[in-house]
């Protein structure tokens, strides 16, 4: 990412290489933006199956109720 240069002394000066450093910085922009998109296609599947799980529940617990009913009236009759 860096390229060095050589000064009249001999010193050694380190210069960036912006165009390498711009390609990383979008590559991780890049990243982050699936990232987010990944984020957001799970919430919306966790809500999904939250709001199915919810149906389900409901329909069990009328499944439930209905088979006490029919068993009270199962039991009265001295089935």
């Amino acid at each position: 990412m860096r390229t060095r240069l050589e000064g009249e002394r001999s010193e050694t000066k380190i210069v960036p290489d912006w165009e390498a450093l711009e390609k990383t910085i979008a590559d991780l922009r890049s990243q982050l933006d699936c990232a987010a998109q990944s984020m957001v296609t799970k919430d919306n599947d966790l809500e999904r199956l939250g709001k199915e799980k919810e149906k389900l529940q409901q329909a069990y617990n009328r499944c439930k109720q209905r088979m006490r009913q029919l068993g009270g009236i199962l039991w009265r009759e001295g089935v």
